[in-house]
């Protein structure tokens, strides 16, 4: 998994580790996908728009595109874009 420019992240203890960094202190999660998905064989590129709700009452919306590569029925790379400024409180 990649985020913009930043180097990948390997391993799924690694992901939960940062999936588990990124829910800290949030109260609650919304995601919406925006069609179409685009889908060529085992490329998929999705739109997701994420809402977070902090436990201290702060709010951010991120618009973010993912670009999968998958074997079989498991991702094996992805990559996500957004607009970093989309993480400034």
């Amino acid at each position: 998994m990649q985020e913009n420019l930043a180097p990948p992240r390997q391993g799924r203890a690694l992901l939960m580790q940062n999936e588990a960094r990124v829910l800290a202190g949030v109260k609650a999660v919304r995601s919406r996908c925006v069609r179409p998905v685009l889908i060529d064989g085992d490329t998929v590129v999705i739109n997701w728009i994420f809402e977070f709700d902090y436990a201290d009452g702060r709010t951010r919306r991120i618009d973010e595109i993912a670009h999968q590569t998958w074997r079989g029925d498991k991702v094996w790379r992805e990559r996500f874009y957004y607009d970093p400024a989309q993480l400034r409180s």
